[in-house]
């Protein structure tokens, strides 16, 4: 059993205007982002399944080519292997979860 406080693990920078908190079990991780205002997430790809909810602010995700702006309270999942990016306007908050796990890694390899 892995108890998690987000306050108090040390979050680690990935990109301008984004860090990462990632705690990592044998079959999932687990990421809280916080996401400034103008933050960009560049188009990556990677094996994992992914599960995004939004918990604070909004994000403009794009998918294989469709974007849609995912507010607080909503969710979205992408399949391993599918091109994806977001953008925020304003500051955001975001949990995401990946199967196999994964860690996101500084400089956007994620």
């Amino acid at each position: 059993m892995t108890w998690i406080d987000w306050s108090a693990t040390p979050a680690a920078a990935l990109l301008p205007g984004i860090t990462a908190t990632t705690e990592t079990g044998e079959q999932l991780s687990v990421t809280r982002y916080t996401l400034a205002g103008g933050a960009v997430v560049p188009e990556h790809v990677h094996d994992s399944e992914e599960f995004g909810q939004v918990l604070s602010g909004s994000l403009r995700v794009t998918v294989d080519g469709t974007t849609r702006v995912i507010e607080a309270g909503q969710g979205f999942l992408i399949r391993g292997g599918v091109p994806h990016s977001a953008v925020t306007e304003d500051s955001c908050d975001l949990l995401e979860c990946y199967a196999p796990p994964r860690v996101p890694q500084p400089g956007g390899g994620r």
